[in-house]
């Protein structure tokens, strides 16, 4: 179960007692300055920087990584395709097919814009994925905490990270109860697929009750005192901050001398 991998991976990497509050000033502003770049470059710099730092300092297995990249490599993929066909002026084509009599012109406008949001969508998915591998969820809620995040946003996500395991081994009881009692043809599959999509629904609301009225029992009133919390923070080390600092004002300063360069 790849959530369960990445929580014991947060438990066990190199970076995991490296200041939280670091590191989320670190990903934080690297994402910010990505998403604002006019230019895939920026991207790609955070993207190895990211990368570099998963992989090397904090010793992620790869194959867990990639299997994270997966998703936004998928959604950019596609983005870059679908812009590059549709999105530009006819008199930058790049190349052309024809299939069923129809034919399909790559733009370059189109083309560069699709690698433009691709690559930000890589970049910024490595940034957040620096921040799940290398830091255990509870300490992040505390970082959340030091940037004065609002109380009700932390509590929220936390009930929700909860949850999230429990509604995976909800479904994965229900799946291996439909596969015990035989599946049938392909029909019978689709048929068993929607009934058990419409029970786990119906469970996770059942859970979600049920958590509500443990939680008012116990006089809950919008605050977890989480030990986490309650611990005194420490003051944040002056060199790993400055060291941060000058990457990510170099990064703003790459950022601003290759706005609007293409690479197409």
């Amino acid at each position: 179960m790849i959530s369960s991998t990445i929580d014991t991976i947060a438990h066990t990497n190199r970076l995991r007692h490296v200041d939280t509050r670091l590191k989320i000033i670190f990903a934080l502003a690297t994402l910010i300055i990505t998403v604002a770049s006019t230019s895939p470059i920026p991207p790609f710099l955070a993207f190895i920087t990211a990368t570099g730092l998963i992989l090397f300092a904090a010793k992620i297995p790869f194959r867990t990584y990639f299997l994270l990249l997966l998703t936004p490599l998928f959604f950019g993929l596609v983005s870059l395709l679908l812009m590059s066909l549709f999105f530009g002026y006819s008199q930058s084509p790049l190349y052309s097919f024809e299939i069923i009599s129809h034919t399909f012109v790559i733009q370059e406008e189109g083309a560069n814009m699709g690698l433009l949001v691709a690559s930000r969508t890589i970049a910024a998915s490595a940034c957040l994925f620096f921040l799940a591998l290398t830091t255990p969820m509870t300490e992040l809620f505390s970082g959340l905490k030091w940037l004065r995040i609002p109380d009700v946003v932390i509590e929220l996500a936390m009930i929700i990270y909860r949850y999230i395991f429990v509604f995976i081994e909800e479904a994965q009881l229900m799946l291996l109860a439909s596969r015990m009692r035989g599946e049938g043809d392909f029909r019978a599959k689709i048929e068993v697929f929607s009934m058990l999509a419409s029970t786990l629904f119906l469970r996770s609301i059942y859970q979600g009750d049920k958590l509500f009225i443990a939680m008012n029992s116990r006089c809950y009133e919008g605050e977890t005192n989480s030990l986490c919390y309650q611990e005194k923070s420490s003051r944040i080390g002056i060199r790993p901050l400055f060291s941060i600092l000058i990457f990510e004002f170099a990064f703003a300063y790459v950022t601003i001398m290759t706005q609007n360069m293409t690479l197409i």
